[in-house]
C-alpha cells in the first residue's frame, strides 16, 4: 500500500514537473517518450516570406534542420500547404496536427486539429484547403502550429515540427491581399489557348506575345504542369507540303518564344499538322484567319 502511494507521489511530481516545463503534450499524453526532437525557428531567427503576383500567392517559413513550410494558392485552384524537407523520409507514417501554446504564454490550448499522414520523399506534410486554413488561422492567433510523429529510425522518440507566429502577422496581411485580388484564370481556363497568325506568316505579332506571356506567367507559377503540347497549324492556301512547313515553323516558334521566357524547354512537344486540322472547316477569310493558329495545350499531374 504504501509503495503504490508513493509510487502514485512520484507520478504527480512528474506531471507538476512536466506542466511547469511548458510540456503538457507530454504531461497529458499517457506516455513517455525517451526523447523529444522539437524542430522550430528560434525568437531571432523566425521569419516569414511573402511573395505574390496576380497568378500566386505564396507565404514561406524555414524551420531550422528540417525544411522549409509553404502557404501557397494559385489562380483557379485551392489554397494548399506543404513542408518540403531537407533530407527526405524513409517510410510513411501517422502523425497528428496541433495547436499548441507558444512558451511565452501560460494557458494549454493544446488543440487537436486532425490525424495525418506524413509521406515518404521529400514533400512529407501535405494539407489541403480545410486544414490548411485552420492552420493560417491559428498562426495569425498567435499560436505554434506543431505537426507531431514518431521518429522512422527510433519509434521511443516523439518528433515536433513547429511553425513559428512570430514575425508572422505582416506578410500574412499582405498574404490575405494578394489573395483577395487573384486572377479568375487558372488552368481550366488556360489548359486550352491559342495564338494566331497572319497569312503566310510564322513571327509573333503584339497580340500573340501578349496572350503568351500571360501563359508563361502561369505555367511557372502551376507545379502540377507536366506536360506542354505546342501544335502547328495553316489554312488551305497553298500546297499541303508548303503548308506542313509553314505550320512547323509556327509550333517552334511559341516553343522558342516559351523556353525564352523561362519555361522550361524539356515538358514541350512540338507537333505539326498543316491545314489537316482545321478550327472551322470553311474557305471563308474568317474560317481562313481561324485556322491560321498555334494551339498550346496544358498537362497536368501529381508533382
Amino acid at each position: 500500500m504504501l509503495a503504490s502511494l508513493q509510487s502514485k507521489g512520484r507520478g504527480f511530481f512528474l506531471l507538476g514537473i512536466l506542466l511547469m516545463l511548458g510540456r503538457p503534450d507530454l504531461a497529458l499524453s499517457g506516455a513517455m517518450p525517451l526523447e523529444s526532437q522539437i524542430y522550430m525557428a528560434g525568437l531571432h531567427e523566425s521569419e516569414w516570406v511573402f511573395a505574390g503576383s496576380d497568378i500566386s500567392c505564396e507565404l514561406r517559413h524555414k524551420v531550422p534542420q528540417f525544411g522549409q513550410a509553404i502557404f501557397r494558392r494559385i489562380a483557379g485552384d485551392d489554397l494548399f500547404f506543404r513542408i518540403n524537407s531537407f533530407q527526405p523520409i524513409p517510410e510513411k507514417l501517422e502523425g497528428t496536427l496541433r495547436e499548441v501554446s507558444p512558451a511565452w504564454e501560460h494557458h494549454l490550448p493544446d488543440d487537436l486539429q486532425q490525424h495525418l499522414v506524413i509521406h515518404t520523399g521529400m514533400r512529407p506534410i501535405r494539407l489541403g484547403r480545410k486544414p490548411a486554413g485552420w492552420l493560417l488561422t491559428s498562426l495569425s492567433k498567435g499560436q505554434v502550429g506543431s505537426f507531431d510523429f514518431l521518429d522512422w529510425d527510433d519509434s521511443r522518440r516523439q518528433v515536433h515540427v513547429r511553425l513559428s507566429p512570430v514575425k508572422f502577422q505582416k506578410p500574412y496581411r499582405e498574404f490575405k491581399q494578394c489573395l483577395s485580388q487573384l486572377s479568375t484564370e487558372g488552368f481550366e481556363t488556360l489548359k486550352e489557348s491559342t495564338v494566331l497568325f497572319a497569312l503566310d506568316v510564322h513571327d509573333l505579332d503584339k497580340k500573340a506575345k501578349q496572350r503568351l506571356d500571360r501563359l508563361v506567367k502561369y505555367i511557372l507559377a502551376d507545379e502540377k504542369l507536366v506536360g506542354i503540347t505546342v501544335a502547328g497549324h495553316a489554312d488551305d492556301q497553298g500546297s499541303r507540303r508548303y503548308n506542313k512547313k509553314l505550320s512547323a515553323r509556327r509550333a517552334a516558334t511559341v516553343s522558342n518564344y516559351l523556353v525564352s521566357k523561362g519555361v522550361d524547354a524539356g515538358i514541350i512537344r512540338k507537333r505539326h499538322y498543316g491545314e489537316s486540322r482545321p478550327a472551322i472547316p470553311k474557305r471563308s477569310e474568317r474560317a481562313r484567319a481561324a485556322n491560321r493558329r498555334a494551339k498550346i495545350s496544358l498537362t497536368r499531374g501529381d508533382r
